[in-house]
């Protein structure tokens, strides 16, 4: 689906008003309960849909809330994919679709471990290129099941 036929659904523009108010909490949430609470309060809102098989295409709701996330992620300042990754991970488990949260690191730079966070489904980054998991080594989380 295109980016300009996605924004002329309404279901675009509510998943927008929703993500500009859900990612800051997300954001303080992980500040004040830490990432385990966080995800596990987003995972809860799993209706226990069962798993994608590897490589289904994502439905256009999963889509729908990607995009909105996406652009509200870029109006903030940076450092803001688990935010993203935790908030779509809530938004899309709430309509009753099944998506996972992963974590990696790359090698350090200048001392620095540089990490990211991203969500998939059936196996594809939602929000992030297909090469991902070549670019970042994924950690072990616990599971972000019901």
């Amino acid at each position: 689906m295109t980016r300009r036929r996605m924004r002329s659904r309404p279901s675009w523009w509510l998943a927008l008003l929703e993500a500009a108010v859900v990612m800051p909490w997300v954001a303080l949430a992980l500040r004040l309960r830490g990432y385990a609470g966080t995800v596990r309060w987003a995972a809860g809102s799993s209706p226990g849909r069962p798993a994608p098989h590897a490589g289904a295409p994502p439905p256009v709701p999963v889509l729908v809330v990607t995009s909105a996330v996406t652009v509200v992620a870029g109006r903030r300042p940076r450092g803001t994919c688990l935010p993203r990754a935790v908030t779509i991970l809530w938004m899309t488990r709430r309509r009753g679709h099944h998506v996972e949260l992963f974590m990696g690191v790359s090698e350090p730079i200048g001392g620095t471990l540089p990490a990211h966070a991203w969500v998939e489904y059936g196996g594809q980054p939602l929000n992030d290129t297909a090469d991902v998991r070549e670019r970042y080594q994924v950690l072990p989380l616990p599971p972000t099941g019901h």
